[in-house]
């Protein structure tokens, strides 16, 4: 194993635990009532689009994930099928990507209350 394979295993680690310290973080500022709850009906067109897509993102990336096991496993191939030769090397790469798409979704749904002076 290079040192190359080990960097590009190693970083999304990093980005992982980055982003659990972050939501750790948001869940404290949330508790302390630093932040508002947005409903899907009070945003705006941009935060709803973003949101969209992030939540596809993460689904996409959940059913890959266990397709990619189950194909894995030899014991069912889900459509796409075709997809995991190409999805099984960035699979951790595409999970820190799912992990980080939820903290911006969070951060998306439940902005910081503005102060006013």
């Amino acid at each position: 194993m290079g040192s190359l394979e080990i960097a590009l295993d190693g970083v999304p680690i990093l980005v992982l635990v980055g982003c659990i310290v972050w939501i750790v973080r948001f869940n404290i500022s949330q508790q302390k009532g630093e932040r508002l709850t947005l409903k899907w009906r009070d945003m705006d067109s941009l935060r709803k689009a973003v949101a969209a897509l992030i939540f596809v993102w993460i689904c996409l990336n959940l059913y890959l994930t266990v397709g990619n096991e189950l194909a894995f496993l030899n014991v069912v191939v889900l459509p796409l099928g075709s997809v995991y030769s190409i999805y099984r090397p960035i699979l951790s790469w595409a999970s820190a990507l799912s992990i980080v798409g939820l903290a911006v979704l969070l951060s998306v749904r439940f902005p910081r209350r503005s102060i006013v002076a």
